[in-house]
């Protein structure tokens, strides 16, 4: 599913995800923070022929300008793992019905075996009937939605 996940990736996306991961790196926090530095020790020492002189306007641009490029970067690489998370849950939730239908098939196939072996007592189990029973997920996410409203 992951490797799709890549694959179906158009070249704009595999870009963001490697400008993200370089981004999102500790050593870029350090050079930004570095380069801050380094803007404001330098104008600070050139006085009357900086470039940006205090309250450093250019620097605010530039900081502004360079958060704002990150949140779309986020924005936009979060709605790609979004869809993939998405998936995911459909997927789990899809082999979760399966696998509850194969456990109500193999009691009720064990059910049968208990009433038709001569050796078992013949007695009615109120709770494996129960679990025989197939659930409605109309029903479980009806209850789900009134127990978060609740």
């Amino acid at each position: 599913m992951r490797v799709d996940h890549h694959v179906s990736a158009t070249s704009v996306d595999r870009a963001l995800d490697r400008i993200k991961s370089r981004i999102s790196a500790p050593s870029f926090v350090l050079l930004t923070a570095m380069l801050v530095a380094i803007w404001i020790v330098a104008n600070l020492a050139l006085r009357t022929e900086a470039w940006d002189p205090a309250p450093f306007s250019y620097l605010d641009l530039t900081l502004s300008t360079l958060a704002f490029l990150v949140t779309v970067l986020i924005l936009a690489t979060q709605r790609r793992a979004d869809s993939l998370a998405e998936h995911r849950e459909q997927l789990i939730l899809q082999l979760a019905f399966v696998s509850e239908q194969k456990t109500a098939k193999i009691i009720g196939l064990l059910e049968e075996l208990r009433r038709d072996s001569p050796q078992i007592r013949d007695r009615t189990d109120h709770i494996a009937d129960q679990m025989t029973e197939n659930v409605n997920p109309q029903a479980v996410s009806n209850a789900l939605r009134d127990a978060a409203e609740g």
